[in-house]
């Protein structure tokens, strides 16, 4: 909840909105959504292959005087 609201939800609030406060958890479905979050935060985007084009804005490297 927003710590900035100052709204609270009743119990018969969140029940038809379906919404399940911590305590209506059992300890074996906090086991099971702490897992499935350590699965989520483990993954990583994919890394896109080869390297990326420079900016267009950056200034490009001027070759070196023939003289």
């Amino acid at each position: 909840m927003n710590p900035i609201s100052k709204h609270f939800w009743t119990p018969e609030e969140m029940a038809r909105q379906g919404i399940r406060g911590i305590d209506a958890f059992t300890a074996e479905e906090l086991a099971l959504l702490q897992q499935k979050v350590e699965g989520w935060v483990r993954q990583r985007a994919p890394r896109s292959g080869g390297k990326r084009r420079p900016m267009s804005f950056m200034m490009k490297p001027r070759p070196a005087d023939p003289a």
